[in-house]
């Protein structure tokens, strides 16, 4: 097991190395970058007066612009591994903090919708299985048939329809307006935590439909397995699908 995990994190370094020389050089690709454009913003603003050359200058200077491709590659590699991905004009902060933000945020999404599958699915898998063949397993089928076949797109607008044309509401992102670029608190939490269900419900929608059917699919199997109906042979009542441990106890009590 410690020999499989060396080599694959062996592996991922050359994976890495190439993941970053391409996405350097289609960065390189297009005319211009976001650097060109904020000195000409720059100029345009300022005029080339001495200051904005000196500003120019440190710029090129930081992020190697003189120098050849392959040297700024390595200097743009080094910063990277020392954990230093730049700072971004657009936002006026360091990249790093804007990734860990961005970060928090989807594992909060993807963790709410993986308990949201677990929560609906579970249940629902077990219901369809011991109530085989039954109206609410035909039902539960369908719904899982409708949640695996209609995009996430399309149900996020068909529930941002329907919650703007019946309650009023407009749910865009994961906060209101008012608290979008101001520091966390309660209140913004809280706010999150309203927006939240929107893009739990639409993430976690398609991996549900085919959880449900999995479980489905597995308990009924195992409720055919050998162990099972003996148990019921050696006259376990009380329970139609008896448990592990009530399996295990009559088996010793034999």
């Amino acid at each position: 097991m410690l020999k499989y995990i060396a080599r694959r994190l062996l592996i991922m370094i050359p994976i890495f190395f190439i993941i970053s020389l391409v996405s350097f050089t289609i960065i390189l690709l297009p005319p211009g970058d976001a650097i060109d454009r904020y000195m000409d913003n720059l100029i345009f603003e300022h005029g080339l007066t001495e200051e904005v050359k000196a500003q120019i200058s440190a710029l090129k200077e930081l992020y190697a612009m003189d120098e050849p491709v392959w040297v700024q590659y390595f200097k743009w590699m080094g910063k990277v591994l020392k954990g230093d991905f730049g700072y971004s004009f657009q936002w006026e902060r360091p990249v790093a903090e804007i990734i860990w933000e961005r970060l928090a945020l989807t594992l909060i999404i993807t963790i709410s919708s993986l308990l949201f599958s677990w929560v609906i699915a579970f249940p629902v898998g077990i219901y369809s299985a011991i109530k085989h063949n039954s109206m609410g397993d035909y039902f539960f089928t369908l719904l899982g048939f409708i949640g695996l076949s209609i995009p996430n797109f399309m149900l996020a607008l068909l529930i941002m329809y329907g919650v703007f044309v019946w309650f009023g509401e407009s749910l865009v992102g994961l906060f209101s307006s008012e608290y979008i670029n101001v520091p966390w608190s309660w209140a913004k939490f809280v706010d999150m935590l309203k927006h939240l269900w929107l893009p739990m419900v639409i993430v976690g929608t398609a991996g549900t439909a085919g959880l449900i059917r999995v479980l489905r699919n597995n308990l009924l199997d195992e409720l055919q397995k050998p162990y099972v109906i003996t148990a019921r042979a050696k006259g376990l009542t009380g329970i139609k699908y008896p448990n592990l441990y009530q399996v295990r106890q009559l088996h010793l009590s034999c």
